[in-house]
């Protein structure tokens, strides 16, 4: 059976707005060399606060790749896989 992958929305927790913009512009480099569509990008900064005061800030980057059109797909996947690594690991 062939598989088509149509779309893939991921969503990650980032400490600045600098890797922030660092993983937008990795990003849109990845889909550009592999052939396929930065479709969305969004960015949101969160914090949680304690009696008032800010202690922990972070962003929030969600973005969606577009591999094929739904209609008229051309490129088939044999497996989807995703890569974790915990810190201090090798890439």
């Amino acid at each position: 059976m062939l598989k088509f992958l149509i779309k893939s929305t991921n969503e990650v927790r980032v400490a600045t707005k600098d890797e922030a913009d660092e993983l937008h512009k990795e990003l849109e480099k990845e889909a550009q060399d592999n052939g396929y569509t930065l479709a969305a990008w969004s960015e949101t900064h969160k914090d949680r606060k304690a009696q008032g005061e800010i202690v922990e800030e972070w962003m929030i980057c969600k973005w969606t790749f577009v591999f094929n059109d739904a209609k008229n797909p051309v490129d088939a996947y044999n497996k989807i896989t995703y890569d974790f690594y915990k810190v201090g690991e090798q890439f």
